[in-house]
């Protein structure tokens, strides 16, 4: 493309601006830290250079940054969610185990290296090539399942206190419902979704949110076991070296709660306008049909796990406008004020050094609207809510008018 002068320099000073910044994941030590610079790197809309120049730059040839394997990261940080005991040093010591636990590494690099190569690509690319990813990672689920199995059959015979749990599959179920999350999310930066699917996608996200913080919550368990485990070995070998470890993703859950809370609050409040006649534009009996919509735009989950959340459990906007009760709107709308209240506290409490502005931002002036909301505002009008994102990328301010 030819370009006049002064656009090509502004061009070029957004290129450079850019890939100064893509030296920054220097900065990042582990997988979780990548992708979230990953994230934060596409939300800026860099061009196709930029974005090749991050993914060579971090990892080429299965080399980090040109110098350390991949999976060594990719085994560091299962070390952290879940703290596997087959990486003890007195079973990493078996041949057996430690070959076993490389041909796992080696599979699940493959895996990783599509998830980075995905955030590397445009939006619109980006969703498809997300959606492409999940039954890969379903079938490396499958397989981390069976290996946890294997290495548990294999360590009980040779040390009867050894218990490998689901140390691997539960790391891989939690980086499969991040890929799910990101995958919906993208769909409102590409606006994908109207008003009235608005409902079911913040009732799957609460969905998924549930089970994000059930594969922590597991992991965090599985850390506990492994300390006193690893206790009892250094008790019985004391040349064994014990390190002190924090409570592995304690953020991480406290904003996958908040991020959970934030969808019953969307959710709720959607409901009681759907009883107020405010998406009765979009809601055609004659020619709508929710459970078909419902079914495509979450066709990329029919994965093994997370389990899919079926139509059947799932309560359309239609149902519960028919078998609304009077008054029932004003409940709902105090149920999500209630549930953004709740957020805002937590966000409150939470140390400055975790950029939550933005977040916390966007909760203040949701509280504000759903209590003018509570209060009768707009209580006649019939037009739908808008959705903002301009404030925060993929968290909207509902605007009542």
């Amino acid at each position: 493309q030819i370009m006049e002068r002064n656009t090509m320099c502004e061009h070029l000073m957004r290129l450079f601006a850019h890939i100064e910044l893509v030296t920054k994941i220097s900065d990042s030590t582990t997988l979780s830290s990548v992708i979230r610079f990953f994230v934060r790197f596409s939300e800026q809309n860099p061009c196709v250079l930029s974005r090749s120049c991050l993914f060579y730059m971090f990892l080429m040839g299965n080399k980090v940054l040109g110098e350390e394997p991949f999976t060594k990261v990719i085994k560091e940080e299962i070390k952290t969610f879940s703290y596997p005991i087959s990486f003890f040093s007195p079973y990493m010591s078996d041949t057996n185990v430690k070959s076993l636990v490389t041909n796992f590494l080696d599979g699940t690099a493959l895996c990783i290296q599509d998830y980075l190569q995905a955030m590397c690509h445009n939006k619109g690319r980006q969703r498809r090539k997300l959606g492409a990813l999940l039954p890969d990672l379903s079938d490396l689920y499958k397989k981390s399942e069976n290996f946890d199995n294997m290495l548990h059959r294999y360590l009980s015979n040779t040390d009867s206190s050894a218990n490998h749990m689901r140390s691997f599959s539960c790391w891989v179920l939690f980086i499969t419902v991040e890929v799910m999350i990101k995958y919906l999310l993208l769909g409102w930066d590409l606006e994908l979704y109207g008003i009235h699917e608005a409902h079911y996608i913040y009732c799957y996200l609460e969905y998924l949110f549930s089970w994000l913080r059930q594969t922590i919550i597991c992991g965090q368990d599985q850390v506990l076991a492994g300390e006193a485990l690893e206790k009892k070995l250094a008790k019985r070998n004391k040349n064994m070296k014990r390190k002190k470890r924090d409570k592995p993703n304690h953020m991480v859950l406290e904003m996958t709660n908040v991020y959970q809370m934030m969808s019953h609050g969307y959710i709720k409040a959607l409901e009681g306008f759907a009883i107020q006649g405010k998406l009765n534009g979009y809601l055609d009996k004659k020619f709508d049909n929710e459970e078909l919509r419902f079914r495509q735009r979450f066709l990329p989950f029919n994965i093994s796990m997370p389990i899919p959340l079926e139509i059947s459990k799932y309560p359309s906007l239609s149902y519960i406008i028919a078998n609304a009760p009077p008054g029932q709107e004003q409940e709902l709308f105090q149920e999500s004020l209630d549930n953004f209240t709740s957020v805002k506290q937590v966000l409150d409490r939470i140390p400055p050094q975790h950029s939550v502005d933005c977040l916390a931002k966007v909760v203040k002036m949701n509280c504000v609207q759903m209590s003018l909301v509570v209060n009768g505002h707009c209580k006649d009008s019939k037009e739908p809510p808008i959705l903002d994102f301009s404030i925060c990328q993929n968290v909207p301010f509902m605007k009542v008018v």
